[in-house]
C-alpha cells in the first residue's frame, strides 16, 4: 500500500492507483488525484459506523480510507469455540465486516462475489483481533482484497482473499458524488 503522491490541488499521482490513510481522502487513479468530498465521507463513516452484524458482536471500525479499513475485535468467552479460542467463524465475520467497509470505501455499491480463508492460529481469548482488508487490485466491476486478522502478539491468526463485484449504484445516491470522483472510482 502506498501513500498518493500529489499535491494538494488534486494533481498528479506517479503509480496506477494509490490510496490514502487516516487523514488523508485522496485516491489516485488514472494519474490523477481525486479528493473525496468531506460530507459524503463523514455521511458514509455513519453508515459504516451503523453497527448491523459487526455492532451485534462487538467489532469497532477502527480506520477506513478508501480501499482499506481496519476493524477490531476484543474476543470474550461468548465466541468461543470448543477447544476455549476464538472461533472461526467469528474470525471470519471480523473480516468480512473489514472487506465490506473497504470495498464500499469509493462510495459504490459492492458486493462479495467470493472469499478464501487460511487459518494460520488459534486467537486465544481475551487478547484482540484486527482485520485489516486492503485492495490488491480494482477494475470498473471487480475488485480483490486481501485481509489479514493479527493479534495482539503480531500473529497472524488468519488471511483471507477477497473479491468484490462492483455495481453501478451508488451509496448516497449517485447525483451526490462528483463527476470526477464517480470517473475514478
Amino acid at each position: 500500500m502506498s501513500t498518493p503522491r500529489s499535491s494538494s490541488e488534486g494533481g498528479e499521482c506517479t503509480g496506477t492507483v494509490t490510496v490514502g490513510y487516516a487523514g488523508s481522502l485522496t485516491a489516485c487513479r488514472y494519474g490523477r488525484a481525486v479528493e473525496m468530498p468531506a460530507e459524503l465521507r463523514s455521511e458514509l463513516d455513519a453508515m459504516f459506523q451503523s453497527g448491523g452484524l459487526g455492532g451485534m458482536l462487538c467489532f469497532r471500525l477502527v480506520d477506513w480510507a478508501p480501499g482499506r479499513a481496519v476493524v477490531e475485535l476484543q474476543p470474550t468467552a461468548a465466541i468461543a469455540n470448543i477447544t476455549g479460542s476464538v472461533h472461526g467463524g467469528v474470525l471470519y465475520a471480523v473480516a468480512d465486516s473489514a472487506f465490506e467497509v473497504a470495498c464500499n470505501s469509493y462510495g459504490r455499491v459492492c458486493v462479495a462475489l467470493d472469499v478464501s480463508v487460511h487459518h494460520a492460529s488459534a486467537a486465544p481469548l481475551g487478547q484482540s483481533v484486527v482485520a485489516e482488508a486492503v485492495e490488491v487490485s480494482r477494475s470498473a466491476r471487480v475488485a480483490s482484497y486481501r485481509i489479514t486478522a493479527t493479534g495482539a502478539d503480531g500473529d497472524i491468526r488468519a488471511w483471507y482473499q477477497a473479491t468484490a463485484y462492483r455495481t453501478t449504484r451508488w451509496h448516497l445516491g449517485e447525483e451526490r458524488w462528483p463527476d470526477p470522483w464517480r470517473a475514478a472510482h
